[in-house]
């Protein structure tokens, strides 16, 4: 007789989790929103490549 995947139930192991407080993300001021923020400077971070690592055979023939 075959036996339905969930017949078996879950093992209670006794663990209890806690309860981490929700992160609330603040809602922005409509003029802010439109208008963009007054405070911001305009400056960019600059995005550096990764370097790319040489494989062996590459090192080995100089590549």
């Amino acid at each position: 007789m075959c036996i339905p995947h969930g017949a078996t139930g879950s093992k209670d192991s006794g663990y209890i989790e806690d309860d981490k407080p929700r992160k609330k993300i603040e809602k922005l001021p409509k003029a802010i929103f439109e208008n963009g923020d007054p405070d911001y400077d305009g400056v960019v971070l600059e995005y550096k490549k990764p370097i790319k690592k040489k494989i062996f055979f590459e090192k080995l023939l100089g590549l």
